[in-house]
């Protein structure tokens, strides 16, 4: 069921969609639909991204697919063997 807000522009934030609307018609129940269905599809887009990178960190940290990232402990005695005999190539992602 459709539902009415009010919504109040500052003078700036009016003149650019007097500007829009100038420019491509219509009206501006219209051009503000299209914008905050953009602005809410971006959000869901970044909100997922943001939440794929926080389960791949996770599951690289804790095991779950190993080589995906190491602690500090590890990166620790890797650096602590740099140039020695044992050196060895960097732990998980590092």
């Amino acid at each position: 069921m459709p539902r009415t807000i009010q919504l109040v522009l500052d003078d700036a934030l009016a003149r650019r969609v007097d500007e829009r609307l100038g420019g491509d018609g219509g009206d501006a129940a219209a051009l503000l639909d299209r914008a905050l269905r953009f602005f809410l599809d971006a959000e869901d887009d970044r909100v997922a991204a943001r939440d794929a990178v926080i389960r791949a960190a996770g599951e690289g940290e804790f095991g779950a697919a190993p080589g995906l990232s190491a602690d500090h402990a590890r990166v620790r005695l890797w650096l602590l063997g740099w140039g020695g005999e044992g050196e060895s190539g960097p732990p998980g992602s590092c």
